[in-house]
C-alpha cells in the first residue's frame, strides 16, 4: 500500500543511482559514476552541489549527447548504452568537500541521487600525484538525509493537493445529486399540477 502511494507521487524518484559517499585525497582526482533507468538516454545528466536548504547549484551538465562535456577541472561523460554517467573532478581541494547531486534534468521535477565527497588532507609533498580514485555505482540505492528530506518537502506539497482535488470532486458529485434531487422534485411538483388541473 505505502509503496503503491510512494510510486504514485513520486514517478521515477529512484531511477538514479550512484554511491551514497565518496572518500578522495587532496590533490588527487576522483570519478563518480551514476546510473540510470533506460528511457532517459537523451535527456541532460548533471551534477550539481548542494547548498543552502538542500537547493543545488549546478556545476556541469550534458547536452543529452554523449560527448564528454568539460569546465574548469570538472567534466562529465553519459554512456547511453550502459545507461551510466561519469563525473570527473580533477586536482581536489578541501573546499571541494561537501554533498552533491548527480541527476537526470527533467521540465518538471529532476531525478537526483545525493553523494557526500569526503576530502583528506595530503599526508605527504608527493601525494598531490595520487592514482584516481573510481566509485562503482552497481551498489544499491540508499537514500540520504537530503533525499529523505527533499522527498518529505514534495509530500507535503503533494498530498495536500491529492487530497484537494478528492474533497472538490466529492462535493461536486454531493452538489449534482442534490440538484438532481431538485429537478426531481420540481418535475414531480409539476406532473402534480398539470394532474390536478386537468381533474378540473
Amino acid at each position: 500500500m505505502w509503496i503503491f502511494l510512494l510510486w504514485i507521487l513520486f514517478p521515477g524518484g529512484w531511477a538514479v543511482t550512484g554511491p551514497t559517499q565518496v572518500m578522495v585525497n587532496q590533490g588527487s582526482s576522483v570519478a563518480v559514476s551514476c546510473s540510470y533507468e533506460p528511457g532517459y538516454e537523451l535527456y541532460s545528466k548533471f551534477w550539481c552541489q548542494r547548498g543552502f536548504l538542500g537547493l543545488c547549484t549546478c556545476v556541469i551538465q550534458t547536452n543529452g549527447s554523449e560527448v564528454t562535456v568539460t569546465q574548469d577541472r570538472v567534466s562529465i561523460k553519459d554512456n547511453h548504452a550502459s545507461h551510466s554517467f561519469t563525473v570527473t573532478l580533477d586536482h581536489v581541494t578541501l573546499e571541494d568537500a561537501g554533498w552533491y547531486s548527480c541527476g537526470v534534468k527533467r521540465k518538471i521535477f529532476s531525478l537526483k541521487h545525493s553523494t557526500k565527497v569526503i576530502v583528506s588532507k595530503a599526508t605527504a609533498k608527493g601525494s598531490d600525484v595520487s592514482p584516481l580514485v573510481t566509485t562503482a555505482f552497481g551498489d544499491p540505492p540508499v537514500l540520504s538525509q537530503l533525499s529523505i528530506t527533499y522527498l518529505l518537502l514534495i509530500l507535503c506539497i503533494k498530498v495536500p493537493m491529492v487530497l484537494l482535488l478528492v474533497c472538490v470532486a466529492v462535493w461536486g458529485r454531493s452538489q449534482c445529486r442534490s440538484r438532481g434531487q431538485e429537478i426531481l422534485q420540481l418535475r414531480g411538483s409539476w406532473f402534480c399540477a398539470s394532474k390536478k388541473q386537468a381533474l378540473e
